[in-house]
């Protein structure tokens, strides 16, 4: 008999998220995910909302209301118009006031908040997260990295679910294809988001700015060079790099792309340069998946997904806020010295794509690792 999971994302609009791809797509063995029907664009219903909720914010009223709006639904059971036949919740990245049976995936300390990212009223909301964490409803917290089980701990007092909290790596499927690295050219790839809810930001929080100078440097010293951008590129900064951008050795994609597109540029570039402000765990993921090693920085949660020297390389982190008018040098000229010793050693490049790739094939970033710790988790929720 196969259990149903109800994967409560809160995606209401075509676009999934390619994490939650990769849980509905391959999920434990004796399990499904059910999720939203989506609908085509965004209804008048979430526009309303969301209108709502930037008005309450910028008079500084919004976490009032929504912690008094959670505390409501929590002691009335009042959560959600949705309700699914299922006989778990796993509810991704935000807290779960349901009077059900719910499991919840942590990538970030606002994903406790009732207002997105709202870290700044942390305090305000923490009295309310513990008594919901610690309800007999919420049967285990999931964060997927261990620097994120260590914020939890530092963030909250954990006494009442401690034994609650259990580390799950994500996973990312196997790709059959064989690497081409015998070209002419050699490909340096910088992923940001197309996401329309993220788009104004991705590009300066993942370090597009610092990829931008590290090329302007690298396209000097050598020949064979060339960039694709795949994300949304602002406007100011086309602007400051309008030279470099109409350059033909870059490419730029900034829309959703179809899967058969998007999958040969991932099987076509050499190397991921992500010199990013925070952990972004499936871009780094899927670029190992595809046999590329990934230069990133040395913060949060992503020393766990790169090993340093194995399968890329970690560079320092950023001094200046991501939003900063000019790029950090300091960063830029890790990422250059980093880069260069790939581009110069196809031996040491191929060495580390390999071994990404077998990290998300057989190891601890691989679906098999995940579902074996996810299974048995939806096991015990459901069965206790």
């Amino acid at each position: 008999m196969t259990r149903k999971v109800y994967l409560d994302s809160g995606a209401r609009i075509q676009g999934f998220h390619s994490l939650f791809e990769e849980f509905k797509l391959y999920p434990p063995e004796g399990y499904e995910f059910v999720v939203d029907k989506a609908v085509s664009g965004i209804d008048s219903y979430t526009v309303t909302r969301k209108l709502g909720a930037r008005a309450l914010h910028r008079i500084r009223l919004l976490p009032y209301i929504q912690r008094f709006l959670w505390q409501y639904r929590w002691y009335t059971g009042d959560f959600s118009r949705r309700t699914q036949n299922a006989d778990l919740t796993l509810s991704a990245f935000r807290l779960n006031l349901k009077r059900k049976p719910w499991v919840m995936l942590v990538d970030y300390m606002g994903d406790f908040c009732p207002v997105t990212y709202d870290t700044e009223h942390l305090r305000f909301y923490k009295s309310l997260i513990e008594k919901v964490l610690s309800s007999e409803y919420c049967k285990k917290i999931i964060p997927y990295s261990y620097y994120i089980k260590g914020r939890i701990f530092a963030s909250l007092n954990c006494e009442r679910f401690r034994d609650k909290i259990e580390t799950v790596h994500l996973g990312v499927h196997p790709k059959n294809f064989t690497k081409k690295y015998e070209k002419d050219r050699i490909t340096l790839l910088f992923l940001g988001t197309v996401n329309t809810a993220n788009i104004l930001r991705s590009f300066n929080e993942r370090g597009g700015k610092e990829v931008l100078e590290t090329f302007a440097i690298l396209n000097e010293k050598y020949d064979n060079l060339e960039l694709i951008i795949r994300t949304y590129v602002p406007t100011d900064i086309r602007k400051k790099y309008s030279r470099m951008l109409k350059s033909p050795n870059v490419k730029i994609f900034d829309r959703v792309l179809p899967k058969e597109q998007f999958e040969q540029i991932m099987k076509e570039s050499d190397i991921l340069l992500f010199p990013s402000y925070h952990t972004p765990a499936m871009t780094i993921l899927d670029a190992m998946s595809y046999e590329m090693p990934v230069i990133a920085t040395n913060l949060e949660g992503i020393p766990e997904m790169v090993k340093d020297g194995e399968t890329g390389f970690l560079i320092k982190k950023h001094r200046k806020p991501f939003y900063s008018i000019d790029a950090d040098f300091d960063v830029v000229d890790d990422l250059v010295d980093k880069a260069s010793i790939l581009i110069e050693d196809s031996t040491l490049r191929r060495k580390m794509g390999l071994a990404g790739r077998k990290e998300i094939e057989t190891g601890e970033f691989s679906i098999k690792k995940r579902n074996e710790k996810l299974k048995r988790i939806f096991d015990e929720a459901i069965e206790n």
